[in-house]
């Protein structure tokens, strides 16, 4: 029968059906963070700021006597927070928070929640039964997509590699450019980071993160800041040949939410966490439509996480 014998196919499909239902079917409770930091809405924003960098963590729940009413992010810095010392320290939390907020429930489960983070172009939910129980993020749903590469062995044509994924249009900018043009060039595209090119090859990356960071050392600065000041040297880059579950694995690994599409020398994409969040979930959803209609074509997997890194 080929790479398989009837009765290995059948129980290989099987076991493959399962744990997939059990991936997509996890509830959520048991992958979010507990340990749920908050900020009141009348906090100087500064001291919020403080807490991100300091607890580096990408965002901050708004609380209103223990009840949610909304989430402070990175993103809300990069597009919002003045470029003045004396301003920025005026400033509360109210001022510059996201005013729309989406609580789940803790029984709710992966199909359903990444969904919903689709549909509402979020990276994060608040967990709420009664009271809040936590939150859950896009990297706690990367996590759990590793832990199923760990048991998947077959290859098929729903696993895509980066370059069917990635942006190709990559925000960049020269080296030696302002960190404010950086800033806001972010702000205008709704992006996360920049590219910093030197001689057309990439020198490194700067992201929304690194905009709250120098916010907290001084916000004036940004105004004089040179964009290699702040940029994170030597970049990781991966292959476009690479497999989405790889480039997560890889993302894991070295802590980082994107990575440069390189083929050679030359950059030709980038890669995000929110891109490959969507592309698993997407490969376990087509993978289980076809394992139900019997339709599912697939060879052997190899798994290449080490070899698709490029620094």
């Amino acid at each position: 029968m080929g790479f398989f014998d009837a009765y290995k196919k059948k129980k290989l499909l099987s076991a493959l059906k399962s744990d997939i239902e059990i991936t997509l079917g996890t509830h959520i409770k048991s992958i979010m963070t507990k340990y749920v930091i908050s900020v009141h809405p009348d906090e100087k924003l500064i001291d919020a700021a403080n807490i991100i960098v300091g607890e580096k963590v990408s965002c901050v729940v708004v609380k209103d006597e223990e009840e949610p009413i909304a989430v402070l992010t990175e993103r809300d810095f990069l597009k919002k927070a003045p470029l003045n010392q004396d301003e920025f320290e005026t400033l509360l939390v109210k001022d510059l928070m996201s005013s729309s907020l989406i609580t789940v429930e803790s029984k709710t489960n992966v199909f359903d929640a990444v969904k919903i983070l689709s549909k509402n172009n979020f990276r994060k939910l608040v967990i709420k039964d009664i009271n809040l129980q936590g939150i859950v993020t896009q990297t706690d749903f990367i996590k759990l997509m590793d832990q199923f590469y760990d048991k998947l062995t077959i290859k098929t044509s729903d696993l895509t590699t980066i370059q069917d994924v990635m942006t190709k249009n990559v925000l960049t900018i020269n080296y030696g450019e302002k960190f404010k043009k950086a800033k806001e060039m972010m702000a205008q595209k709704g992006v996360g980071s920049i590219v910093v090119m030197k001689n057309n090859e990439v020198a490194g990356i700067t992201t929304e993160y690194n905009v709250v960071a120098e916010l907290v050392k001084d916000a004036g600065r940004i105004n004089t800041l040179k964009v290699e000041e702040t940029m994170s040297s030597p970049v990781i880059g991966i292959k476009p040949e690479t497999n989405i579950f790889d480039a997560n694995r890889i993302m894991i690994k070295e802590n980082i939410r994107r990575l440069p599409v390189m083929n050679g020398n030359k950059m030709v994409g980038i890669i995000t966490q929110t891109d490959l969040c969507r592309a698993m979930y997407y490969f376990l959803r087509m993978t289980l439509w076809h394992l139900e209609k019997n339709s599912l074509e697939f060879e052997p997997l190899e798994k290449q996480t080490e070899e698709s890194i490029m620094v």
